[in-house]
């Protein structure tokens, strides 16, 4: 920006002077200013409601159009301490479960080996091994390609420089967990998996006190790692077998390498081994009360939403509230000014047509009414209904028991619910599903509104456009003014300077 000296000849403030004669146009481009402010804020507004709506249609209404969405399952046992178990899609109905054996993973324990004095860092062959043995570590792996299990060798050739940690090491990075435990003195190595695949061999080269025995292990051949074996003495190594789990579902022989069998629509925790003839017995059942809670957390976020929904329609104007100007809010705190303009944004939905429409739509639907086999079922068929016109359609589950003075009534939907769970799951998805098909119309491609929105957006997005270009119009518009005012006032200050000059030699000409 050039620097302007002005005034030195007329005296006058020029600056005071141009500011005033801008201020009413200034005000203009302001106006225009604070009406895109207003719409910003209208559109975030907007946006936290089209959340919390989209949130409905998608984590509650997606589910409850759906059958399988009220047909929900619980499984009890007999015996927890035995077998516990989950449900994924089993029949409701009473299942045997016989636990012959658990999987195991395959553990092996080494000897004491205290006498050494080893720790983690001592060098192999300090620990008594012959260089350049070679230590060999058996397991499988599944072929990406074939899925098929196959065995995989993994070497260790014992240096000059190898330490017990490099041989752990090397274990773990052949798919184990192996460490040596300087407290007890002792080898701990398992497999990663549970169960018959997971077993793994260990040997060496090299036989006798120069070979694994260095070390409190020895060789673990496949016929050890499949029946293990107990140490007799703290001196011996001990093998835990790898096994696989083998369940008798309601006659049905199953085997796993993991404890957590799936089967049947059960999802099976195996905990402990069944005597003879003592079968654990599942029940699987309706979960009535999970259903519905399911329902009652859908009318309880439906009221949540139609609630915030009416009091944005119907906030308290802020026809007294203007848009503060800058020196305004240099005058006021931070939280004045928080609260100023609060009153403004709350109001800004204030009898919005598009809100109401959205209003009106999620109350039409909840007094849709189906047809299932000849008969016509409305939400009210189950108890579920509006209250008094005072809350504006809220709704209320009669005999629910957090629901004030409704909780007194008749609990027709538990009864619908425990009496015919796939009948009333029939129509509520019915039901459900009219609101969600009506919720996608309402979100649909519009020619002032995009995808996955319930809102006017592409319509405040023009508007919002428009502004810009206003407020950049008169940015140059009022630059090129206040450079035109300066100019006639530069111009009149030379006039004036050339006038003073003529005088001044006018007079010395005449002696004054």
């Amino acid at each position: 920006m050039p620097i302007r000296l002005s005034g030195m000849v007329s005296g006058l403030d020029t600056d005071a002077i141009i500011k005033e004669l801008m201020s009413s146009q200034t005000l203009k481009k302001t106006n225009i200013e604070n009406k895109k402010t207003k719409l910003d804020w209208k559109k975030e507004k907007w946006e936290e409601l089209n959340t919390k709506t989209y949130a409905l249609y998608t984590e509650k209404l997606a589910n409850l159009k759906l059958q399988g969405g009220y047909l929900t399952k619980k499984a009890s046992s007999s015996d927890e301490s035995r077998v516990k178990a989950t449900v994924s899609n089993a029949s409701a109905g009473s299942y045997n479960v016989e636990v012959k054996s658990l999987a195991t993973g395959q553990y092996v324990t080494g000897a004491d080996v205290s006498n050494k004095n080893l720790k983690k860092s001592t060098l192999l062959k300090d620990a008594g091994m012959t260089i350049g043995q070679v230590i060999t570590i058996g397991t499988t792996r599944e072929n990406s390609e074939t899925g098929v299990r196959e065995p995989v060798t993994t070497k260790f050739e014992v240096t000059e420089e190898s330490t017990i940690l490099d041989l752990t090491s090397k274990m773990n990075a052949a798919g184990l967990n192996a460490s040596f435990d300087e407290n007890t003195a002792r080898f701990y190595i398992s497999a990663k998996e549970t169960g018959v695949n997971g077993k793994f061999t260990l040997s060496s080269d090299i036989s006798g006190e120069a070979g694994l025995a260095a070390l409190g292990l020895e060789e673990i051949t496949d016929d050890l790692a499949s029946n293990g074996r107990v140490a007799e003495n703290s001196s011996q190594v001990a093998v835990v077998a790898a096994a696989d789990a083998t369940i008798v579902l309601n006659g049905a022989q199953i085997t796993s390498s993991t404890n957590n069998i799936n089967a049947n629509g059960l999802t099976l925790e195996l905990i402990g081994t069944t005597q003879p003839g003592a079968p654990v017995n599942i029940t699987v059942n309706n979960d009535v009360d999970a259903v519905y809670d399911k329902v009652k957390e859908f009318v309880k976020s439906y009221n949540e939403l139609l609630t915030d929904m009416y009091e944005r329609y119907n906030a308290k104007s802020a026809k007294d509230y203007h848009m503060l100007s800058d020196d305004e809010k240099e005058s006021m705190s931070e939280k004045q000014i928080e609260l100023w303009e609060g009153k403004i944004k709350d109001s800004l939905l204030r009898n919005d047509t598009t809100l109401q429409s959205l209003m009106s739509t999620f109350r039409t639907a909840m007094q849709e009414s189906v047809e299932v086999d000849g008969k016509t079922y409305a939400l009210s068929s189950f108890g579920i209904g509006t209250g008094v016109y005072t809350e504006h359609g809220l709704l209320h589950i009669d005999g629910d028991a957090d629901d004030g003075t409704y909780a007194e009534k008749t609990d027709k939907l538990k009864k619908a619910l425990t009496d015919d769970p796939e009948g009333t799951a029939m129509v509520l998805s019915q039901i459900m599903s009219k609101f969600y098909n009506t919720l996608t119309d309402k979100m649909s491609v519009s020619s002032i509104s995009s995808a996955l929105t319930f809102y006017n957006d592409k319509q405040i997005k023009s508007q919002t456009d428009d502004y810009e270009k206003q407020i950049k119009s008169w940015e140059t518009k009022l630059q090129d003014m206040e450079d035109r005012y300066y100019k006639q006032f530069s111009t009149m200050e030379s006039s004036m300077a050339k006038l003073q000059s003529e005088q001044t030699q006018l007079g010395n000409m005449m002696g004054f």
